[in-house]
């Protein structure tokens, strides 16, 4: 069993929280500006291919904040294992229970035993 301090589980717990939450807010912020980018290029009338490339790049923007978030849940996961396995296991830091519904990122996959 893993003796791990409260308070440094509820550091970990909220810089987890906090991580989630910003790249969750970034990806509004990329979504919102590429929807920009087509309104402003419709009003203005440009042609259809002058915004293209930027759009492109927000495009793998997007995917790579999404690929980001995916990563964030997985490592997520992995910290409640470790959370279960310790004197910390009883202890709620306001996270949901490790049941999110998802597996981990098929690379960083454990087999059960």
């Amino acid at each position: 069993m893993f003796k791990i301090e409260e308070t440094s589980g509820r550091v970990v717990a909220g810089e987890t929280q906090q991580s989630i939450a910003m790249i969750d807010k970034a990806l509004i912020s990329a979504a919102n500006l590429c929807a920009s980018i087509v309104e402003a290029s419709n009003s203005s009338s440009l042609p259809v291919n002058a915004p293209q490339a930027a759009l492109s790049e927000l495009g793998e923007g997007l995917s790579m904040l999404i690929a980001g978030r995916q990563r964030l849940g997985s490592a997520t996961l992995e910290m409640i294992k470790i959370q279960k396995a310790s004197n910390l296991e009883a202890v709620s830091f306001g996270c949901p229970d490790g049941n999110f519904g998802f597996q981990a990122h098929p690379s960083t996959a454990t087999q059960d035993a």
